[in-house]
């Protein structure tokens, strides 16, 4: 039995007839819609930063956070994803590729990657970090905080909470409650909320020097350049007439 929609192809017009309608009786099925290039491809990782200095014999890096970290090396770059951490009596400093730095005290492991436009510094459950950098984004302990300057934050002993100490700028909280600390001023929360009476407070400038003393910046700006030597100067001792002596020039004779 022939299809009703398959004429004889042995004749001229059945044959002209099967071309015609051969798409109508046999449609072929829709192309597959186009797969995005990035789709089934790895992610490509850039650099945030590199090692810029190390101090002590702990230095590491976790490429991608995979739990096997590697001794760090000076220069080495450091992707998006990157753990790296310091062990006892060991400080790194890592600047920042669209700038600014960080520096880790000992005992610390942070690690880095981008979110939209603010740098993240997944932060450690331990240790110490001062960055000098605008527009920075700092999660730890459940907190998180954006940066605009130079900040030092601290895990307090035992992980109890987060010290946010601004050196200059100024420092916001974002999660768990907003608020603001200025330049001089100090803040402690953790993940349930924010510690005292809920804002930031002022500290003296001792306080401030020990929140960022183990810092090369601190150093740094702790060295005072002596200033060139002059021989020195001597004014003129002035001539006084000599006692009981009558200094009135005499007229001429």
């Amino acid at each position: 039995m022939t299809l009703p929609c398959i004429p004889d192809p042995s004749s001229r017009f059945g044959l002209a007839m099967l071309l015609a309608l051969l798409p109508a009786c046999a449609p072929l099925p829709p192309a597959p819609a186009p797969v995005p290039a990035s789709q089934g491809q790895a992610p490509v990782l850039r650099p945030v930063g590199r090692i810029t200095f190390i101090e002590g014999p702990n230095a590491f890096v976790d490429r991608g956070n995979h739990g096997a970290g590697q001794p760090a090396q000076l220069g080495q770059a450091l992707l998006a994803g990157d753990r790296f951490y310091t062990g006892p009596g060991t400080r790194m400093k890592i600047d920042f590729w669209n700038g600014g730095y960080l520096e880790i005290d000992e005992n610390t492991d942070p690690s880095l990657f981008q979110d939209l436009n603010c740098l993240v510094v997944s932060l450690f459950r331990s240790g110490r970090i001062f960055i000098d950098k605008s527009d920075a984004c700092v999660e730890s302990l459940g907190t998180k905080s954006q940066q605009f300057s130079k900040v030092a934050y601290s895990v307090m002993p035992a992980g109890a909470y987060l010290q946010i100490t601004v050196v200059e700028g100024e420092a916001r909280t974002l999660q768990p409650a907003p608020a603001t600390v200025p330049a001089g001023w100090r803040i402690d929360l953790t993940s349930r909320g924010l510690l005292g009476d809920g804002r930031a407070y002022r500290v003296p400038e001792e306080a401030i020097r020990q929140s960022i003393g183990w810092t090369q910046y601190y150093r740094n700006q702790s060295r005072s350049t002596p200033g060139p030597e002059f021989p020195p100067f001597r004014f003129p001792r002035p001539q006084y007439p000599a006692p009981g002596r009558d200094q009135t020039p005499r007229s001429k004779r």
